[in-house]
């Protein structure tokens, strides 16, 4: 199955495939440049509203790479698995956005406005 990507400046809209298989999940891997100009990619545990992807941990006030996102940088989210060990059947979808930290309290949170989406085997 071909991926296909999708670009806007808007709302991103997800089908209600992605949508279930978005739910279902909740580790996914980040990829951004930091401060320092080098390349990071690292497991983070997300939830999902249908318009945002929202990052936090016990941890993450505390988490060097955390600090070192830039407001309003540009991230890539990637959530996949394989559909059967069986036969290599694999899938995912691909976010691409703009990543903002917000601090409430002693609770630091990261949330990703999507902007583009590439899917495949959904």
């Amino acid at each position: 199955m071909r991926p296909t990507r999708h670009s806007q400046e808007t709302t991103i809209e997800f089908t209600e495939r992605e949508l279930r298989y978005l739910m279902d999940r909740s580790l996914a891997r980040l990829a951004f440049i930091c401060q320092d100009q080098q390349a990071h990619i690292m497991p983070v545990l997300f939830e999902f509203d249908g318009h945002y992807f929202y990052l936090s941990g016990w941890n993450l006030k505390y988490s060097q790479l955390f600090q070192s996102v830039p407001q309003k940088t540009k991230v890539t989210l990637l959530i996949d698995d394989i559909n059967s060990p069986n036969t290599w059947t694999p899938r995912g979808i691909e976010i691409t956005g703009t990543a903002e930290s917000t601090e409430k309290g002693d609770y630091l949170y990261v949330r990703i406005k999507p902007v583009n989406k590439t899917t495949w085997g959904i």
